[in-house]
């Protein structure tokens, strides 16, 4: 027999040369740069969305705050050419309201006290400079002293902000109220030439919200309520950042302006012509990056129309 002989040869080893490691090594580093690139990329697109995203969530929440407290303008009681029921001036908006907790406010019917039928009756109040006294309704009443109150007389209307609420016994209350001429930008108080009519006088709590910028806090603050020593709105403060506010009034036919005046000669800026109010904002984000927008602070203008469903109705009532 014969044997098969196998013979094993053996292949000689051979590794990368330079060039394919030089090709593999520039290869890596493109590889790595733009996956560097695209990670520092998202992370930084990622912080400026965060900004971003700041931004739009509190002027988000500033906008429709102001919508719904809007809705509520002229809610039981229409506006006038000379009291609107929202209104602006300066940088501030008001908002008037009837308020229902749960019925509607109730009116309070003027009581002369005397007994006399004069009428109207002199100037200024019946109980003192600045007091009226009123009938209870059912032997109750609910004005407390801060609230804010309108003073119906005849087709005059004021605002009255009541100092104090005193109960007289029997039928009557009295309220006193603070001596100032004008509240929210609205007329208030009594003058000497606004005379009293014994059988159209009478008053009927209203709510009031407020909204107005602070451009020193850059801040954007709001009130329910009033300061009872000077009228002014107290509130809290309901968004930070906000550079920049601009509120006007809409109008009828596409008019606009800054404030309603019904004692000009322009009947376009009539306060029972008033449609909504329209707010533009430059709201800030709350802090800086280094790696968005170069450092520098991030902001976006916004603007907001609110029209209440109220005045609509007001307009297009037969």
């Amino acid at each position: 027999m014969r044997a098969d002989h196998h013979q094993t040869f053996d292949r000689p080893r051979r590794g990368f040369t330079i060039v394919e490691l030089l090709v593999a090594l520039v290869m890596g580093v493109i590889i790595l740069s733009a996956a560097t690139k695209f990670a520092v990329s998202s992370w930084q697109g990622r912080r400026s969305w965060t900004l971003r995203e700041s931004v739009d969530r509190n002027a988000r929440f500033l906008g429709i705050a102001i919508a719904r407290d809007a809705a509520e303008a002229g809610v039981s009681i229409e506006s006038t050419p000379v009291f609107g029921t929202l209104g602006t001036f300066t940088d501030t908006i008001s908002i008037l309201s009837v308020p229902f907790e749960p019925n509607e406010a109730p009116v309070y019917r003027f009581d002369a006290m005397d007994g006399d039928t004069i009428n109207p009756l002199p100037p200024g109040g019946n109980c003192g400079a600045t007091c009226l006294s009123f009938l209870k309704d059912d032997g109750e009443f609910d004005l407390r002293a801060g609230d804010l109150a309108r003073l119906q007389i005849g087709g005059e209307r004021r605002l009255l902000l009541l100092t104090a609420v005193n109960d007289l016994g029997g039928a009557n209350f009295s309220v006193e109220f603070l001596p100032v001429t004008s509240l929210l930008g609205r007329p208030a108080g009594l003058d000497d030439s606004l005379p009293i009519d014994r059988f159209g006088t009478a008053i009927q709590k209203l709510r009031a919200v407020t909204y107005w910028h602070d451009p020193t806090a850059k801040a954007v603050f709001r009130s329910e309520r009033l300061d009872p020593t000077t009228g002014r709105p107290v509130g809290q403060q309901l968004a930070d950042g906000v550079e920049a506010w601009d509120a006007r009034l809409l109008f009828q036919d596409g008019f606009e302006a800054d404030r309603y005046d019904g004692m000009d000669t322009d009947s376009l800026n009539d306060a029972h012509r008033i449609l909504g109010v329209k707010v533009r904002a430059k709201v800030m984000a709350s802090r800086t990056d280094p790696a968005v927008n170069g450092g520098a602070p991030v902001y976006r203008w916004y603007e907001w129309r609110a029209a209440p469903r109220n005045l609509l109705y007001e307009k297009n009532r037969l």
